[in-house]
């Protein structure tokens, strides 16, 4: 009897003294977080004495949140972080889960686009001209030597799957973990071009505020249960989507493939040499560079006042 009183109280101390960690996901519940609910449900976050709760939104409403306090951590694109600081927002990239940007053009197979230079006098459907979208587009038509004129370019909004199934475009750009899993689930053949050869931004990842960081201890601890809940997302994909299931409504199996697409893209040559999580320091230089390079950012600003792999566990991987 004692023995159960003594575990009961422990609980509760262990409950109480648990630091609230209050993180940011830009977009709506989605597999694609899978890594973060896992370290909720398997008690990694738990096990580092940290209670962390999400909160979903668009990231241009979690930003603001994030500078004012009222968050401590935000999921959203690295990008974001280069413009926004530039403009004198402390924010700083503190933690990649993707090693590299998920977009991608894709098309029917029918319209043999193979490569970028297939891309003069195409249509091409664009969610919005905004963001890592933009970025990447603009990366592909330098890379393939073309200027904007010479294609056509097509404010579709995020209808990117129905218009190039209906050809209201030649092609879309999406996301390769996401528009092409869901259309080639259907049997539609397709050509994917992956962004991430020509983009070479970092992708997605964990965004933090110099204020935040203050208290190193915490950073620390919780990007470390970060990396391991990625490292048992990868090891245990079956897992870690049944552990989204707590956070997201309606998951099938096609969102099953939405995540082991979106696995795919924790891991480089470079993270496996330095650990997962782990910002390759040149993909800040090339972001920063094609920014600069396309007026969309102007700054004096090194590319190592945009991130940090500090607070993060060197050599950390999935087993």
């Amino acid at each position: 009897m004692k023995k159960w009183v003594f575990l009961v109280l422990v609980l509760v101390f262990s409950l109480a003294q648990a630091e609230k960690v209050r993180v940011g996901l830009g977009y709506l519940p989605d597999v694609q977080f899978a890594p973060f609910y896992a370290g909720v449900v398997e008690g990694i976050y738990g096990k580092k004495g940290l209670e962390v709760e999400f909160q979903h939104g668009f990231a241009s409403e979690l930003y603001p949140l994030l500078a004012q306090g009222k968050l401590d951590f935000v999921v959203a694109d690295a990008e974001d972080v280069i413009a926004l600081r530039a403009q004198g927002i402390p924010l700083k990239y503190v933690m990649a889960l993707y090693q590299s940007v998920p977009n991608a053009l894709f098309s029917l197979a029918e319209k043999n686009i193979k490569s970028v230079r297939d891309l003069k006098g195409k249509t091409i459907g664009m969610p919005g001209m905004f963001g890592v979208s933009l970025t990447s587009l603009q990366a592909i038509l330098r890379a393939a030597g073309l200027k904007e004129s010479d294609v056509k370019i097509v404010n579709i909004g995020f209808t990117q799957a129905e218009a190039v199934v209906q050809k209201r475009v030649d092609v879309a750009m999406g996301f390769v973990n996401n528009e092409p899993v869901f259309l080639q689930s259907q049997g539609v053949k397709l050509n994917v071009i992956p962004a991430g050869p020509y983009n070479r931004s970092p992708g997605n990842g964990v965004i933090s505020t110099d204020k935040v960081l203050e208290n190193a201890d915490l950073a620390r601890r919780f990007l470390s249960a970060s990396q391991e809940a990625m490292a048992f997302t990868l090891a245990n994909p079956r897992k870690a989507f049944e552990a989204a299931k707590k956070y997201v409504q309606n998951l099938d199996e096609l969102r099953y493939r939405v995540l082991t697409a979106s696995v795919r893209l924790y891991e480089s040559p470079y993270s496996r040499q330095a650990g997962l999580g782990f910002s390759n320091p040149q993909a800040w230089v090339s972001s920063l560079s094609l920014l600069k390079a396309t007026g969309r950012v102007n700054t004096s600003l090194p590319a190592t006042e945009f991130y940090t792999n500090a607070f993060l566990t060197p050599k950390l991987q999935a087993k």
